[in-house]
Formats: C-alpha cells, sequence, structure tokens
C-alpha cells in the first residue's frame, strides 16, 4: 500500500508538470504577445506545436513504456522536456520558441501514461479507474497554478522568470522518480520490434477501440486546447474581464477540472460495483460536455462563463476509457492502447487549438483592439458541430461497445 500511494504521488506530481507547462502560455499570452509581436495565428501555432509534438512520440512512447517500464521512461523524458523549457525561456525567436516547445512536448509526453502504467502494474484492478483518476486529478492542479499562482509570480518576475521556478521543479521530480518508483517490473524488454509492432496492429484492427476512440479524442482535445490556450483571451475579449478577474476565474475553471475528474473516478468505482458497463458513464459524461459549448456560440455575455465550469468538470471524462483499454487488451499491450487514444487526443488538440486561432485572425479587431468575440463564436460552433458528428459514429458502434447491456 505504501508502494502504491508513492507511486500516485509521484506520478501525479509528473503530470501536474506536464500540465503547467502545457497550460502556462494562456496565462502569459499578453506577455508573449508584447514581447515577441505575435498574432493569434503564431500564438496558436506556438502553443499548439507542443501538442503536436506530444501526439507524435505517444506511439513509440507505449512501445517503450511497454518494454521498459514507467520509471525509466518517465526520467529520460523529463530530462528533454527539462532542455526544452530552458531554450524556450532563453529565446527571443518565434522559430527557436517553436522547436523548444516541440522538445517540451516529446519531454511531458510520458507523464501521464507512465503513470497509468504504473497504475496498471502496481495497483489491483478494482481499483484502476480511481488510480488513474487521482493522478489525473492531482495533474489538473497544474491549470490551477497557472491561474492565480501565476498571475502573482508575474508581478514580481517576468514570464522567463516564472519559467526558471517551474523548471527546478523538473528536477525534483526526476530524483524523486528515481529515488520512489521501483525498478521491478513486469514488462517484458526482450520483445523485438517486429513483436512489438504486431501487438500495435493488434490495437489498431480492434472495432470497437475505433468507435470510442474518436469520441475521446474530439472531446479531450477541445477541452485540451480551449482550457489550455484560449479560455483566457475570451474571458478578456468577451466576458470584458480584466487581467486580475481573469485569473481568478481561471482557477474556478481549475478547480472545476480538478473535482470532475476525481468524481469522474469516484463515480465510476462505485457503480462499477453494480455491473454499470464504465462506457455508458463515460457516455453521459461527454454528453453533458459536449451540449455544453451551445452557450458559447449562442451568446456574448459573462453569464457564459458558467458554462465553462460545466464544460471544464466534464471535458476529461475519457479517462474512463483507460480501465476498459487494460482490461480488454491486457497488461502487455496496454500502453501501446492507451497511447494510440492519447495520440488522437493530442492531434485533435493541436489543430483544433490553432485553427481556432485562424479564425479569430479571420475577423477583424473590435474597437478596443482586442479579438472580436463573433470570431470565438465561429470557432465553438465548428468545435460543436464536429463533435456532434463523432457522437453520431459513437452511437453506431454500440454492439461493438456491449452499449445495449
Amino acid at each position: 500500500m505504501k508502494q502504491a500511494y508513492s507511486i500516485i504521488i509521484v506520478f501525479s506530481l509528473g503530470y501536474l508538470l506536464a500540465i503547467i507547462f502545457r497550460s502556462i502560455n494562456t496565462i502569459i499570452a499578453p506577455n508573449l504577445i508584447n514581447d515577441i509581436g505575435l498574432t493569434a495565428a503564431s500564438l496558436g501555432l506556438l502553443s499548439s506545436s507542443l501538442l503536436i509534438a506530444h501526439a507524435a512520440a505517444q506511439i513509440p512512447l507505449g512501445i517503450y513504456l511497454d518494454s521498459h517500464g514507467p520509471k525509466k521512461v518517465q526520467i529520460a523524458l523529463l530530462s528533454l522536456a527539462a532542455i526544452g523549457c530552458i531554450a524556450f525561456a532563453l529565446s527571443n525567436n518565434i522559430y527557436v520558441m517553436t522547436f523548444a516547445r516541440i522538445l517540451m512536448g516529446v519531454g511531458f509526453s510520458g507523464c501521464l501514461m507512465a503513470g497509468f502504467k504504473a497504475v496498471s502494474m502496481y495497483l489491483k484492478p478494482n481499483n484502476y479507474a480511481l488510480g488513474n483518476g487521482i493522478i489525473m486529478g492531482a495533474g489538473q492542479i497544474g491549470i490551477l497554478i497557472t491561474s492565480w499562482p501565476t498571475e502573482i509570480i508575474l508581478q514580481y518576475f517576468s514570464w522567463r522568470g516564472a519559467y526558471a521556478l517551474f523548471i527546478i521543479l523538473i528536477f525534483v521530480i526526476i530524483i524523486l522518480t528515481y529515488l520512489f518508483i521501483p525498478n521491478n517490473s513486469t514488462t517484458k524488454t526482450d520483445e523485438t520490434l517486429k513483436v512489438q509492432l504486431s501487438g500495435l496492429k493488434k490495437v489498431f484492427e480492434d472495432k470497437a477501440l475505433w468507435h470510442l476512440a474518436p469520441l475521446i479524442w474530439i472531446t479531450g482535445g477541445a477541452h485540451i486546447a480551449l482550457l489550455t490556450l484560449w479560455t483566457g483571451p475570451w474571458l478578456h475579449d468577451v466576458a470584458g474581464l480584466g487581467r486580475e478577474q481573469v485569473a481568478t476565474s481561471l482557477t474556478i475553471i481549475a478547480l472545476s477540472v480538478i473535482s470532475g475528474i476525481f468524481l469522474s473516478g469516484l463515480i465510476a468505482k462505485i457503480l462499477t460495483k453494480y455491473n454499470v458497463n464504465i462506457l455508458k458513464i463515460l457516455q453521459y459524461i461527454l454528453i453533458v460536455n459536449i451540449f455544453s459549448l451551445i452557450p458559447l456560440f449562442l451568446i456574448n455575455h459573462k453569464i457564459a462563463f458558467y458554462t465553462w465550469i460545466i464544460f471544464a468538470m466534464t471535458g476529461q471524462g475519457g479517462i474512463l476509457s483507460y480501465p476498459w483499454i487494460t482490461e480488454r487488451f491486457g497488461l502487455s499491450l496496454s500502453s501501446r492502447a492507451n497511447t494510440v487514444v492519447n495520440l488522437g487526443t493530442f492531434v485533435v488538440a493541436f489543430f483544433i487549438q490553432y485553427l481556432i486561432g485562424v479564425i479569430i485572425d479571420l475577423f477583424p479587431l473590435t474597437a478596443d483592439g482586442q479579438y472580436n468575440p463573433d470570431a470565438y463564436k465561429m470557432s465553438f460552433f465548428f468545435i460543436f458541430t464536429l463533435q456532434i458528428l463523432i457522437l453520431l459514429w459513437f452511437f453506431k458502434g454500440k454492439k461493438y461497445l456491449n452499449l445495449n447491456k
């Protein structure tokens, strides 16, 4: 039990760091725009470059987690992330900063999946959903840290100084991982590449997964894209909030994400005891998430802020798929299957985050020099339409997912 606590705490801290560096641009966006002279599209591309790198790393990540275990992979990747963070903080060049964000994306790509792998190796199966939920929920504290706490830091330091403080934490997590995560594992380090790829082929050929995964991709991807960049600008440009009010609102939204993930894991643990299909729970949570976008493209008003709370709480309901995936594919293939799902989520997040910037640049600025509120409405309507289409595809696969039982 003590070992389980250590595993959950250390990997929660690692994922927290990943979320901090994924989300920090939503609070330092004004600083980056002023210092570097970014347009909305270039800001979107700079921020989302981390996401596409994160996605590109997922398949090899799954193979290495299954073959080498979470400890070695986590230490190696966090070291790479530290290099990327240092390069970003020291640069004034948009191309160098984008490359640095790519290094960060690869470096932080294993934080969540390594935690999930450790949970599947060291916890009992009936605790998978709760263990995954704790790691993911605790990691979302990173969103909280990039709201008010970071705003306070920015009152005393530049955004580069804030980066330096968080970089120190990366090295702390590397040391904790080395000291407290066990070396022994059930992974098979002697598997040939051909065997590893054949396992990956089995994952890609699964019909049930291909009906489930797109729903997780479009909801989780939109959730990441909006909360890690565009929520802050929306609060300023549409809701008309000042910088301190934006920070307060982002804090509330971050707390909503954290509570939503913890509640999802807890509810799943309780209901599965009564043989409720975990994918049915996932389905209802994500339907609520999709329809919570409606007020954001129908009205431009502060009242729509409350919709962000619902959206934040429900957007990571896809986490409930990971225990199902582990059970379906077995421990030996769990990381490869989970990273396939994670890959799609970050590819979608990249495109949504970047395309929102492109859409915003199509609209003229307001008289105050802010992004046009109608541009946000168009962006959210575009996301909602995609999500409805994917939801219909999910329902078409009910027989493969056993949702009728």
